[in-house]
């Protein structure tokens, strides 16, 4: 089994997805939501309109936002979790668009 066999790597862009937020934009990394059992992306911001915006441009029908407190961030991040197969699939499609 090589490692392309394993699966996605979760968690594995969210260095980037914080530097990414901490700079002003919006960063995204894939997860994994145990309790359904399926792929969810987690999208962060340090600013919350800007994450409010992606979503509402993106389509995205996820209407929780939690603050996740960094080592790197004198504040909290803001993050919303994209899960159900829509909102994975519209993630994905901006990914694909950007090159992320």
């Amino acid at each position: 089994m090589t490692d392309e066999d394993a699966g996605p790597d979760y968690r594995g862009n969210y260095k980037s997805a914080v530097d990414e937020a901490l700079k002003g934009g919006v960063g995204i990394y894939a997860d994994f939501d145990q309790k359904r059992m399926e792929e969810s992306f987690r999208v962060l911001s340090g600013d919350r309109s800007r994450l409010l915006t992606f979503a509402r441009r993106e389509g995205l029908t996820t209407g929780h936002i939690e603050t996740l407190q960094t080592l790197r961030s004198p504040k909290p991040l803001y993050q919303m979790i994209a899960t159900g197969a829509d909102d994975t699939k519209k993630v994905r499609s901006y990914l694909q668009r950007t090159g992320g």
